[in-house]
């Protein structure tokens, strides 16, 4: 009895109120500076449907954080009330100004819940970075180039371990602290080494670290950098080794390292193992580019190719124009139309105009149910696809929109035939009109087009994570406005209409755009590592296609290809037999 009570005496003082205050304040706000972030990005990118859904992520990530009676919390308020009304506006700079005012407006918050002696930590860094530099300066004033490597190396495991201290309190610090570290490794490395330059860059370095440890304030220069930045800085260096160039394709190396601390966020997050290659690597591609081996500078030419075409895959996957949109109501509605107009027709041949009436109450109808699902399903959509899983679910519906769009390709190049169109609207209408059901012509015609509506859903459904909204609702609009002149043509002409040529076109259309989708949606998958990626450097990125250079997004390709060529082949051979 007698240790239970000093067990729980023990226990009670362990969780005095400051013990628990100080386990309280321990929050973590990760998400919602992931969200934050994120959603930066997809401003940037005119992602206006991906930063709708992750603003509402981060609004309801917000609601459940308890701050109690805090200053800083009603700035966090006042600053996701800002975006959330500039959000409708679709504005990229108002929007980024409005996400920079709720980031600087959590880190207060954070700060305030979780406060740190940040002039402690200065002096953590001071203490740790200093003797080493110290001993770096040494070596480098004797001109010993293999110690003060090795120097380098011990101020670089410092650096690991410290280095979140510094971004946390300065990033304009941690970018310049990481920039001379990588120039003094390039020039640590170079064959010859050009130990005034050297020096040059230490002096740098040192006053940068001395600088933070004073707790001196460093502005940010406000630069546009992205992850293209980074893929052109790249392809620079990789055509200046092809020009015979190697000391200019350093100097473009040196550039990118500049840029490095501003974007290497955007790498780290979709890329971990990328993102510490190329940390780790650039450097030393530019030290061994100033080798006088020509296949020592092949060889690095051969990475700097790999790490291009590796960033650019990393790049968002706003492929879909307007064009493409536009295709997608294009066909279906066409599709709709053309059954409509025929059925109408074979009303006029069979003497029965009266019941015109009931096609197009039927059509009405399916409409209707069209956006009811639409409705429903985007409801759905929308709450399954907030979070992490966000991509993953876009690949996923992307590749049963391609099942669905093999389906629907199939059929249309079946009734490319005008043979086989006739028969299949007689066989439809034939057992209407025997039975004399007004019913049974009003269901018809709406399951006709309902089924068109279904199947845009679902093809929408698989491209809208991927295109703005104004291009998705210009799409739209640009296709219900050509419908609406064929709506007249088909239905005045609807008994000379020549089906063939149509469904001929409508078949390549929705094949092209299956092909497309299949590697967009292979591509997001890819990006959130649940399919890994095998590069093939040989081969071109080519985005408006959806072509991506691995062997997993283009071996399902080739099999759809397959599948159309086998296809048209069994086609053939039926019309023929037939």
């Amino acid at each position: 009895m007698k240790k239970l009570v000093i067990l729980c005496s023990l226990l009670l003082f362990l969780l005095s109120p400051m013990q628990l205050s100080a386990v309280q304040a321990e929050e973590d706000y990760g998400e919602l500076f992931i969200s934050v972030g994120d959603a930066m990005m997809k401003t940037k990118a005119k992602d206006w449907k991906a930063v709708e859904t992750l603003i509402g992520q981060l609004n309801d990530d917000w609601k459940q954080v308890d701050p109690g009676k805090s200053k800083e919390a009603e700035k966090v308020d006042k600053a996701l009330s800002k975006a959330n009304k500039v959000l409708g506006k679709h504005e990229k700079e108002s929007m980024l100004e409005a996400l920079s005012e709720v980031s600087h407006a959590l880190i207060a918050f954070e700060k305030e819940q979780n406060p740190v002696d940040e002039k402690q930590q200065r002096l953590e860094v001071k203490t740790a970075f200093m003797p080493i530099l110290a001993d770096l300066k040494t070596v480098i004033e004797k001109e010993d180039g293999e110690a003060a490597y090795a120097q380098y190396q011990t101020f670089l495991a410092a650096w690991n371990r410290k280095e979140s201290i510094v971004r946390e309190q300065s990033i304009p610090y941690y970018g310049q602290i990481e920039t001379q570290m990588g120039f003094l490794r390039i020039a640590l490395l170079q064959d010859e080494k050009n130990f005034d330059q050297i020096k040059g860059i230490y002096n740098k370095l040192e006053s940068a670290v001395t600088g933070f440890a004073a707790g001196k304030e460093l502005k940010a220069e406000n630069n546009n950098y992205s992850l293209q930045t980074l893929v052109d800085l790249l392809g620079k260096a990789d055509q200046s080794i092809d020009d015979n160039k190697p000391e200019e394709a350093v100097s473009v190396l040196q550039e990118f390292l500049t840029v490095w601390p501003s974007v290497e966020g955007d790498v780290r997050t979709r890329n971990g193992s990328l993102y510490t290659k190329l940390e780790s690597d650039i450097p030393v591609i530019a030290g061994k580019l100033s080798s006088s081996d020509t296949n020592v500078v092949k060889e690095q030419q051969k990475k700097i190719k790999e790490y291009k075409q590796a960033v650019d895959l990393l790049q968002e996957k706003k492929n879909y124009t307007m064009w493409d949109a536009a295709l997608i109501m294009l066909r279906e509605g066409l599709e709709a139309l053309l059954v409509v107009a025929a059925l109408i027709a074979f009303l006029r041949k069979a003497n029965a105009s009266q019941h015109q009436r009931w096609i197009w109450l039927g059509a009405l109808a399916g409409v209707v149910m069209s956006i009811v699902a639409a409705v429903f399903i985007n409801i759905a959509f929308s709450a399954a696809a907030a979070g992490a899983n966000r991509e993953a679910i876009e690949g996923v519906t992307g590749i049963l929109a391609v099942v669905m769009m093999i389906g629907v390709g199939v059929w249309l190049h079946q009734k490319s035939n005008m043979k086989a169109w006739n028969r299949y609207i007689e066989k439809q209408m034939g057992t209407a009109l025997s039975t004399g059901s007004i019913i049974s012509m009003a269901f018809v015609s709406f399951l006709s087009i309902f089924r068109e509506g279904a199947e845009t859903i679902i093809f929408y459904m698989g491209m809208a994570p991927s295109i703005s909204t104004g291009k998705l609702l210009a799409g739209i609009v640009l296709a219900l406005v050509i419908l609406t002149v064929f709506a007249f043509l088909f239905i005045r002409y609807s008994a000379k209409i020549a089906v063939g040529p149509f469904f001929k076109i409508a078949t390549i259309l929705i094949y092209f755009l299956a092909f497309k989708i299949l590697g967009v949606s292979i591509h997001a998958l890819q990006l959130t590592g649940h399919i890994g990626t095998t590069q093939i450097q040989s081969l071109p990125i080519i985005s408006w296609l959806g072509f991506y250079p691995t062997w997993e997004t283009i071996a399902p390709q080739a099999v759809l290809l397959a599948i159309i060529a086998v296809t048209a082949i069994w086609i053939q051979k039926k019309e023929k037999a037939a």
